[in-house]
């Protein structure tokens, strides 16, 4: 990336934590990266455990919660995306309970905020098309109002390098865009085999994360002989997912659930003894996990709760 390059808000999070200052730049901006915020150890950890959930997709060649570029049994396939991350590894349910992660979460979504998606999008050296210009949630109906200012939030932890010509590309302040201005926007840039006009690079190192608001545009260059994996976590307020979903409201209290077995998982761990756990506060009336069945595993297939 040139000097002259425009760049996303940043946050040198374990030198200054999240400061007023981030929180503003990421609600205007739509986007943030996040410097640092894993340890070396946690780094090696986390890589460790994405190389074995793609080995075993390659070598599984299956598409139960995998997405392949084509079908699985076509020699030229290659898997893409792992849903349900955490479900599969152990190492990517404790960094779902990072402290870290977690209080930045806090403020920007809210103290009753939830996990939703949980997932790893990768590129392999064999390769991976377009990621096309798009939005990640439009289901509200009147979306920028719910989420223009930042509190649906994807968390993009990524385990490889992302320079320029790998990394994703967002357009500042397109969160606040309505739905035609948009698919306009999309559309033009979409025609194209690439075009960045008025989108920002998201350049990435190993440990680092990078929030984005679902309502933000965003797109990456295809690429080849590449590797770029990306762990992704995604919070939303508690109170506008059981008011508005768009999962049932029974939901929320299953994957409070999830985020305290991941809490609970971490503590346990020895590689976390000393840390400073992250309390998780909702308020009173969102407490719902006692309410809730008890959970045996982290893997809530989201077909089973739309409301919509």
């Amino acid at each position: 990336m040139t000097d002259t390059t425009p760049a996303v808000p940043e946050c040198h999070i374990r030198e200054t934590g999240l400061l007023p200052e981030h929180i503003t730049a990421f609600r205007r901006e739509g986007v943030l990266a996040v410097r640092g915020l894993l340890t070396p150890a946690e780094l090696a950890a986390a890589q460790e455990a994405a190389a074995g959930l793609i080995d075993d997709a390659w070598r599984t060649r299956s598409p139960h919660d995998t997405i392949w570029t084509l079908e699985p049994e076509d020699p030229d396939a290659a898997p893409v995306r792992i849903e349900y991350v955490m479900d599969k590894s152990p190492v990517l349910a404790r960094l779902a309970g990072h402290p870290l992660l977690l209080g930045a979460m806090e403020s920007l979504v809210g103290p009753n905020f939830i996990p939703t998606w949980d997932s790893m999008v990768f590129k392999t050296p064999a390769g991976a098309p377009r990621l096309a210009w798009h939005r990640d949630g439009q289901m509200y109906r009147d979306a920028v109002a719910v989420t223009g200012g930042g509190r649906v939030i994807d968390v993009g932890v990524y385990l490889d390098p992302a320079p320029e010509d790998n990394c994703v590309w967002a357009i500042p302040q397109s969160n606040y865009w309505d739905d035609e201005r948009i698919t306009e926007t999309a559309d033009r840039m979409n025609a194209t085999e690439w075009d960045t006009t008025g989108a920002v690079p998201a350049v990435m190192e190993p440990g680092d994360a990078l929030f984005h608001n679902i309502l933000t545009l965003h797109g990456a260059p295809a690429v080849v002989g590449k590797q770029r994996r990306v762990v992704y976590y995604e919070y939303r307020p508690g109170e506008v997912e059981r008011q508005l979903g768009p999962h049932t409201p029974e939901y929320v209290g299953l994957k409070q659930q999830v985020l305290r077995s991941c809490l609970e998982q971490r503590a346990a761990a020895e590689e976390h003894r000393g840390e400073e756990p992250f309390a998780y506060r909702p308020a009173e009336s969102y407490r719902l996990w006692d309410e809730s069945p008890a959970i045996s595993g982290l893997r809530f297939p989201h077909e089973e709760y739309w409301r919509w």
